[in-house]
């Protein structure tokens, strides 16, 4: 895994990894192509290796695009955030 395209955020002592992509999109009636972004997420434990499959939760942004790269850097963490909240539980105060 490239680290320096990766966007890494820690969240309740996980690593939350992020890669954002461009897609051409050719729009009917358009004379040009349309640049949409989707994203990767890899969630590992804080420290572990986020290429190891075994460890890590992959999600993606699948047929969803958007229209900037940094709506889809702010969905694909909040996707990750949502996530490790549904396998961590609530936070017990």
């Amino acid at each position: 895994m490239n680290h320096e395209d990766w966007r890494v955020e820690g969240y309740r002592g996980m690593d939350t990894y992020v890669l954002v992509s461009s897609h051409q999109q050719a729009v009917a009636g358009s004379a040009g192509d349309t640049e949409t972004y989707g994203y990767e997420v890899r969630i590992a434990e804080e420290g572990a290796d986020p290429a190891d499959a075994g460890d890590t939760e992959l999600l993606s942004s699948g047929g969803q695009e958007f229209a900037t790269r940094h709506a889809a850097e702010v969905a694909a963490f909040s996707a990750a955030y949502a996530r490790i909240d549904k396998l961590l539980g609530p936070i017990v105060r």
